[in-house]
Parts: structure tokens; C-alpha cells; sequence
């Protein structure tokens, strides 16, 4: 039985990587002077340094992500990532968001652009 769904899994993976689908990640860069947590949609908590980047996979739609950290910054922002608006480098698909002292900003596709390929 488990070699019948691990078969079907490696089916559905296959056919979606036939279909060409990329992965999508949203980019945050943070201009706090120190780390900062930040959760999506309630979700398992990300570590952003301070003034630095790190990335986690995402879906289009739209998000809530929070932000705190331990000098008191805490808030939330609602986020509509469209398709229309990935930034496409190296097979991905790239949202950007800046985190700011009391506010996120978010990356216009050129903006996104130059923070994603300057990071490497």
C-alpha cells in the first residue's frame, strides 16, 4: 500500500513539474537594526535578521504577515501577491516586501529585481 502512494505522490510531483509550474518565494529584506520574526498567516514563525534577507516558498493570494521583535516593533500587514506581479530570476518566482520600522513595503518588480539579484 505505501509503494502505491509513494508512486502516486512521485505521479502528481512529476506531472507538475511537466507542466513547468516554478517555485514561488517572497523575498524579505529588512532595514531593522536587529532580527525580527515574522509569521505568515499565522504560520510557523521565520527569522529575518536585521538589516539582511532570507526567503520562504509561497503561494499567490493574500497573506497576513506579522513582524515583531524584542525592541517592541510589532505589526501586521496584508500582502496580495499576483502572478502578474513575479519578478521571474534563476527558474523562481520572486515577491519582495521590506520590512520597515512600523511598516512593510512592498517591492515593485524592478525594485524586487535588483534586491534578489544583488543578494546572489
Amino acid at each position: 500500500m505505501r509503494g502505491r502512494i509513494a508512486m502516486a505522490a512521485a505521479l502528481v510531483c512529476g506531472a507538475v513539474a511537466a507542466k513547468g509550474a516554478e517555485p514561488t518565494v517572497l523575498h524579505i529584506s529588512s532595514h531593522l537594526p536587529k532580527r525580527a520574526t515574522v509569521t505568515i498567516d499565522a504560520g510557523k514563525p521565520i527569522e529575518a535578521p536585521g538589516y539582511g534577507s532570507t526567503a520562504v516558498a509561497i503561494a499567490a493570494g493574500r497573506h497576513v504577515l506579522s513582524v515583531k521583535t524584542a525592541a517592541g516593533v510589532s505589526y501586521k500587514a496584508d500582502l496580495d501577491l499576483k502572478p502578474a506581479a513575479l519578478m521571474r530570476w534563476k527558474g523562481r518566482g520572486y515577491w519582495c516586501v521590506n520590512l520597515l520600522e512600523g511598516s512593510v513595503d512592498v517591492y515593485s518588480t524592478e525594485d524586487c529585481e535588483e534586491d534578489v539579484t544583488d543578494a546572489g
